[in-house]
């Protein structure tokens, strides 16, 4: 049963009991825990100019709906690493709601915030908000280049930079864990975060203006087709080093290899040998900074019979060889 939980219940919930500091001159970084007999969570906020990053981990006893109410304009980048959230608004937007299913993410812009946000289990997720001002210099003050979602902006008016959320790609999932583990301090770290929000709302734009572009060329997927695949995604990611071929994951996909071609780019962003070599590449990159094991090895298990071939593929996705990674 849903726990509903007004606008007083809501300050209560989110009064820090708990505070680790680690800000300092040019930066804020603070850990919040929350106690409630309806939420238990983490909440990591790193601020500085313009920026406001958190990080919120939950643990949810049961399915819970808030009400809400922000009376500044919101503009933010939401990253739902495991959960789910929809935020259904009092005030007129054009969306019935704002739903973003597990591993997924949205760009969206809220003038005014007032509503109800439905959770039904324990989630993590990484809001990014910029204020209003930092956008528009960022893109130095002409929002055209966002198309409809900058001149929304602009005009004061909500909107979402895509009709859905997307799949949250392992390139955006490193750049997330970079930014929550990065070791740096001062203002090495402020423009160490700053540059990786800028990389991620980068990718999040290009990925979302490809999609549209594309949008006229999708073929129809039924629930059970996106259930097949993110199957065959989550086969993927357990085993990235197996010698995968279309014919063999289409059979174990119930498709023909032109639907699993089709669909699985129309649904997670990229190729299936695309997405199998950037798996294969952030877990390389993953057990390089673990230090545990030889390039050789780590090209092995990733499937390449030669380390040299590895190293060239490495250095093409990252710009470095394998051995500049430093454990």
């Amino acid at each position: 049963m849903t726990k509903k939980i007004g606008l007083a219940m809501f300050q209560e919930i989110f009064r820090a009991e708990a505070i680790t500091n680690m800000s300092d001159a040019y930066i804020t970084d603070e850990v919040y825990t929350i106690n409630h007999l309806h939420l238990s969570a983490k909440h990591r906020i790193i601020k500085f100019e313009g920026i406001s990053i958190i990080y919120r981990d939950w643990q949810l006893p049961a399915p819970i709906s808030l009400l809400t109410k922000h009376e500044r304009p919101f503009l933010k980048m939401q990253f739902e690493i495991e959960g789910y959230s929809d935020f259904v608004s009092d005030v007129s937007i054009p969306y019935k709601s704002i739903e973003i299913p597990n591993g997924r993410h949205t760009l969206l812009f809220l003038p005014e915030v007032t509503g109800t946000l439905y959770y039904p289990n324990s989630r993590k997720v990484l809001d990014v908000i910029f204020t209003k001002e930092y956008i528009s210099d960022l893109f130095g003050n002409d929002l055209r280049c966002l198309l409809h979602f900058g001149k929304s902006i602009e005009n004061g008016q909500p909107s979402l930079i895509g009709n859905n959320s997307l799949f949250i790609t392992n390139q955006m999932k490193r750049i997330i864990a970079e930014i929550l583990h990065c070791t740096y301090h001062g203002i090495f770290k402020k423009t160490y975060i700053e540059a990786k929000i800028v990389e991620l709302l980068n990718l999040q734009i290009d990925q979302f203006t490809n999609t549209n572009i594309s949008a006229t060329n999708t073929i129809k997927l039924h629930k059970e087709d996106i259930d097949k695949l993110y199957y065959l995604k989550e086969i993927i990611d357990k085993k990235p080093g197996a010698n995968y071929s279309l014919m063999q994951l289409a059979e174990i996909g119930g498709f023909n290899d032109f639907k699993l071609k089709k669909g699985f780019k129309q649904l997670f962003g990229n190729t299936v040998f695309g997405y199998i070599n950037d798996v294969r590449m952030e877990k390389s990159h993953e057990l390089l900074r673990e230090g545990k094991m030889s390039i050789a090895n780590i090209a092995f298990l990733m499937g390449y019979k030669y380390p040299h071939h590895f190293s060239k593929t490495f250095k093409k996705k990252f710009g470095y060889l394998p051995k500049e990674v430093k454990a």
